[in-house]
């Protein structure tokens, strides 16, 4: 499934979809990513200030990867499943 992110809130609610749809619990998955449960927790709400390090920890661990495109490919955004 792609998601289409385009905010830090959006984002941490995309992170923690992922997390659920695998059946993990926040430390599970901070246990992965070699973090601490708090800081996942401050991820999935939201809020400013994750370093691009962390994220890209939470996204090794639940098997996702990053993909950038131009915001003017509206064919393809159109197939992308938005996340409010």
């Amino acid at each position: 499934m792609k998601t289409l992110v385009q905010s830090p809130a959006a984002l941490g609610r995309a992170l923690r979809d992922a997390r659920r749809k695998k059946s993990l619990t926040q430390h599970q998955l901070a246990v992965m990513a070699g973090l601490a449960q708090t800081t996942v927790s401050i991820v999935e709400r939201g809020a400013r200030g994750a370093t691009l390090n962390t994220m890209m920890r939470l996204l090794a661990a639940l098997d996702l990867e990053l993909v950038l495109q131009s915001r003017q490919s509206a064919d393809l955004t159109a197939q992308w499943q938005k996340v409010p």
